[in-house]
């Protein structure tokens, strides 16, 4: 590591001798002081401090380590949380505090970081906080980082889908949610939508946790070894490293959606949607939710099937439709009663039945899932990747109601897929047939996308008159690998 520039200068005051190199590490030594930071990596941006000085807006870990980042929940104790600091360079001369300023600054300028955001707020999302949020530590950070920003806050159901069909894409650099999961989806959703898509879907996203759902977020911090904090979900997007991201298609008919999350049918969509009448909880009305349901346990009939991932196999018997091949209606065809006709309508797939497997009977469970985390405290999905063109299936059959409250907790770190009751797959596309609730003459039962309603049985609480999608018949999911970008380290 060759040394770019090197010099005795003061740091808060103290005498040291520091050293910036080529990697971009900088250190300093001296008799009261010593430490090192990355530029690229720990440094939120730098300012003219006066005469003769520069200040370094530091994000750097509270605590050094040199031990792998954790890779669970259970040990996201050990996870350092950073901590914002200015520090002051003074230096002898003129010379040598531009030389310094300028060397910096390229370190920064070149790692490819953002200079305009589009910043879309959510008000009401979680306990709705998100503008303030945005006030008290967003906004800071990304002025401390240079970032000009447009900041934008949703009024109405689909506002963010609404923005990001009519945004001009060529002012931005990227689009962030301060916001739950759902405005992230919305703003996917509205890009895709667009007659410029291609281009569109092309522009960074990005995600800092402002609701009640935060599975992407807390998958992006997990991922890069971060904290999961409002702060640190800032930095990782001021740093401007770039994550490709899969995305799924899910269609019934001519009605489809697009999804980054996750697709549930049982417990997880009636807690989900069952929960909203005691939103006043917080996160907290899920677990509450849960222990309900989990008490009056529901089980259900239907039937599935799904395309192993290649070399991976699965369970199940063979497909036994007649339908030989999975396509997705192509771009061209004619349905103008649907805006996203426009745009993007899914990968065009074509696989051989003989290669499909199949599952019918009840179950207790079906969670389809894009990435490890469904929220905070539950990592549904361990071995999920961003983009490896694969969709991970949870599949409870049946369990105990003991025995599913420990496959709960063990959510928390992912280590519930060793249950000889989970089911575990990687599928390359999936096809769900929802039926009625065993043992009840309602047929009741949900169908969740991404936090939202698709289909709900009758019976079941709620419109379903409104639903974009009818709980029965079959809706189909295909993944197109890496079509989505995200502000995060790959």
């Amino acid at each position: 590591m060759e040394a770019i520039v090197e010099e005795e200068l003061q740091l808060d005051g103290a005498q040291v001798r520091a050293t910036l190199r080529n990697t971009g590490v900088l250190q300093w030594h001296g008799s009261t002081k010593q430490g090192s930071l990355v530029v690229q990596d720990d440094l939120i941006g730098i300012k003219g401090g006066g005469e003769l000085c520069i200040i370094l807006h530091t994000f750097c870990l509270s605590s050094s380590s040199s031990s792998k980042r954790p890779i669970c929940r259970a040990a996201a104790a050990a996870i350092p949380k950073r901590k914002r600091k200015d520090m002051r360079l003074s230096f002898a001369n003129e010379r040598s505090r531009q030389m310094w300023f300028e060397t910096i600054q390229r370190f920064l300028d070149e790692a490819g970081r953002p200079k305009k955001l589009m910043v879309i707020v959510n008000p009401f999302g979680g306990e709705g906080a998100g503008k303030k949020l945005f006030l008290q530590i967003v906004e800071p950070l990304l002025l401390a980082a240079k970032i000009s920003f447009t900041m934008k806050e949703t009024m109405f159901n689909s506002h963010a889908k609404d923005l990001a069909k009519s945004l001009d894409l060529s002012q931005f650099d990227g689009i962030v949610c301060v916001s739950g999961d759902g405005v992230l989806v919305e703003v996917l959703n509205g890009l895709l939508e667009r007659v410029d898509w291609k281009h569109a879907i092309r522009k960074p996203l990005g995600i800092i946790p402002a609701g009640t759902g935060n599975g992407m977020a807390k998958s992006l911090l997990h991922h890069a070894g971060e904290f999961f904090d409002v702060a640190s979900a800032t930095f990782l997007i001021i740093r401007g490293h770039k994550q490709a991201l899969d995305v799924a298609t899910v269609a019934q008919g001519q009605v489809r959606f697009h999804s980054i999350l996750m697709l549930s049918w049982g417990l997880v969509a009636d807690v989900d949607f069952e929960s909203e009448k005691y939103r006043w909880m917080g996160r907290f009305r899920f677990d509450f939710q849960t222990l309900i349901r989990i008490v009056n346990l529901r089980r259900y009939n239907g039937s599935f099937s799904y395309l192993p991932a290649e070399h991976l196999g699965g369970t199940g018997g063979p497909y036994s439709s007649e339908l030989e091949v999975n396509k997705l209606l192509q771009n061209n065809e004619a349905d103008s009663a649907r805006s996203w006709r426009k745009g993007y309508s899914g990968p065009l797939q074509s696989h051989p039945s003989s290669d499909w497997r199949s599952m019918d009977g009840v179950f207790v469970l079906v969670w389809l899932n894009n990435v490890p985390f469904a929220g905070e405290t539950a990592m549904p999905a361990p071995l999920a990747k961003f983009s490896d063109g694969c969709l991970d299936l949870l599949v409870l059959r049946d369990c105990s109601r003991w025995e599913l409250f420990g496959l709960l907790f063990k959510l928390q770190d992912g280590s519930h897929i060793k249950s000889k009751s989970i089911e575990y797959l990687k599928v390359k596309a999936f096809r769900l047939s929802p039926g009625g609730r065993c043992g009840s003459e309602k047929q009741g039962g949900y169908v969740d996308l991404d936090g939202e309603v698709l289909a709900r049985g009758q019976g079941s609480h709620g419109d379903a008159s409104n639903d974009p999608m009818v709980y029965g018949p079959t809706i189909e999911v295909s993944i197109q690998q890496g079509l989505a970008t995200l502000f995060c380290p790959s």
